[in-house]
């Protein structure tokens, strides 16, 4: 009988270490994707979300440099950052530890009816949003977050080039006071986003506009085909702005499809200035 008690006591081991490893790990899986996101929040930081999920166009470069920007930034401002591309924090219980939720290059459906439901009563109860780039593309079927976030639809981007280098020309609305530290104009890099419609007519506050002199606009590819995207936005080509959501703000900046435009010190300033705009409730976001 002793014979076959070691081998019997040593499989009943491995089933232990085995069942464990299998729990421990299923249980660091919940606390990463679920848990983590909000430990060591206090709600009287200033508490700063940067989603960077994309499920559309992926903006391999961008995205990292983001990131590293906003390590920086935070350290600059004393921001308390949260970086994540987990979609489960967007419950009402975690976003209330938010002051500003930014989405870096957010693309596609990344967020479930629930999530969707959880973040527009965030926002339009007085929360923050800065969006940039491709978080303004048409790639997400979401009418709330194009007509009341956004406030524009994305046609598309020039093709034949695909880069030019803009000027931006500043606007300066008196419910955004430090866009009086801002530069009055700055030439810029970018694939720049062209919408059908300016964001002005529905009610946006414009921060900066393009010079689409000199420039081409057309979307029109060098196979011939997308010939209805022939067209720019003339006098009027919004390129940073912001509105109000319910109690809460809104701001969006199409500029950031590479890496190396997260080194501009102007574009560095607009987004630092945006999210502390968006994250002070003593700025409103009307004239």
């Amino acid at each position: 009988m002793k014979k076959y008690v070691v081998p019997l006591l040593g499989i009943l081991l491995l089933f232990f270490v085995v069942k464990n490893t299998f729990l421990a790990a299923d249980t660091d899986h919940q606390n990463s994707e679920s848990q983590s996101v909000i430990l060591n929040l206090n709600q009287d930081d200033f508490n700063v979300l940067l989603y960077s999920k994309a499920k559309g166009w992926v903006h391999e470069d961008a995205i990292p440099a983001a990131k590293e920007l906003f390590g920086t930034l935070a350290k600059q401002n004393n921001w308390k950052l949260t970086i994540t591309d987990d979609s489960s924090v967007y419950t009402t219980g975690q976003l209330a530890f938010y002051d500003v939720v930014v989405w870096n290059n957010v693309t596609g459906n990344t967020l479930d009816e629930k999530q969707r439901a959880a973040f527009k009563n965030y926002l339009e109860g007085g929360g923050g949003f800065v969006g940039f780039h491709g978080s303004g593309d048409n790639s997400r079927q979401w009418d709330w977050y194009y007509e009341e976030v956004i406030r524009a639809e994305f046609s598309h981007h020039p093709m034949v080039p695909q880069f030019q280098v803009g000027t931006l020309n500043k606007e300066c609305p008196k419910s955004f006071p430090a866009c009086e530290t801002l530069p009055i104009r700055w030439d810029q890099e970018e694939e720049w986003y062209v919408f059908y419609d300016s964001p002005r007519k529905k009610g946006s506050h414009i921060v900066y506009t393009l010079d689409e002199t000199d420039m081409v606009m057309s979307g029109v590819r060098k196979d011939g085909t997308l010939q209805d995207k022939d067209f720019g936005m003339s006098d009027d080509h919004p390129i940073a702005w912001y509105n109000c959501v319910g109690k809460g703000k809104a701001f969006y900046s199409a500029l950031g499809h590479k890496a190396y435009y997260y080194k501009s010190p102007n574009y560095n300033r607009l987004l630092t200035e945006a999210v502390n705009w968006a994250g002070n409730p003593l700025q409103n976001c009307t004239l």
